[in-house]
């Protein structure tokens, strides 16, 4: 289901440390145990790469970023839910600590699942044509991922539920105005490498602690940001 491409088959002048991983599964790019399964291992390889290259994550074709779970994944008695559910807390967990920069490019729907995977990058770019919304509520289970807790997070409590239980659906310029996405370009995969793109050269430790401390900072009292602030600068002059 993934394919790795070296961003400089995208844009010849894109950086060496920089992938574009692509979830290819057409025609919705959904997940299944297996898959999720190598998408941990992919990541897991990736980051204990010297330097660690940046990821751009999009979909294969043109409608679909990600769909979420496979219905057959659903519906297999010997992968209960909480077995995926863990599948997918296991790779998304490595996606969300992995040490360079990611940026998802969202080239068309992306649904339950799909929408916890662009929430666990670094930086969010879609295309004119994309969408987001939520089905799992309404089939009778929870969206697995981590989007009831990325969500809200990002966007706020009340428009989260909406979102989530009654079922509001958003395209590409409700998401850039709300603060789901970054950007909106019909060329997201170009502008999502630019984007990455940016950061070339800094190091992989700055990357690490600004996202940490960036992401902790609404969690704990002030004071207590700032002495890991401190700590992480400690780290980086050892």
């Amino acid at each position: 289901m993934i394919k790795l491409t070296p961003a400089t088959e995208y844009q010849s002048d894109a950086p060496e440390t920089l992938w574009v991983l692509t979830l290819d599964a057409p025609p919705e790019n959904r997940w299944h145990g297996d898959s999720l399964e190598q998408l941990h291992r992919v990541l897991g390889d990736l980051a204990r790469q010297t330097p660690c290259p940046s990821l751009v994550i999009t979909g294969s074709g043109f409608d679909w970023f990600c769909g979420g779970t496979r219905a057959s994944a659903l519906a297999d008695a010997r992968v209960p839910l909480s077995q995926l559910a863990r599948l997918y807390s296991q790779a998304y967990a490595t996606l969300r600590k992995y040490p360079a920069l990611t940026v998802a490019a969202i080239n068309g729907q992306a649904r339950d699942e799909g929408v916890a995977l662009a929430l666990s990058c670094d930086f969010r770019v879609a295309s004119g044509h994309a969408g987001f919304g939520f089905d799992a509520p309404r089939s009778g289970r929870f969206p697995m991922g981590g989007s009831t807790q990325l969500l809200p997070r990002l966007l706020g409590e009340s428009i989260s539920k909406r979102m989530l239980l009654c079922g509001l659906e958003w395209g590409s310029a409700q998401a850039l105005e709300g603060g789901l996405v970054d950007e909106v370009n019909d060329s997201s995969v170009a502008a999502a490498i630019a984007l990455a793109a940016s950061t070339e050269g800094l190091n992989p430790l700055v990357v690490q602690g600004i996202r940490q401390l960036v992401e902790h900072a609404r969690m704990r009292p002030l004071e207590t940001g700032f002495a890991a602030e401190r700590d992480w600068q400690t780290s980086l002059g050892e």
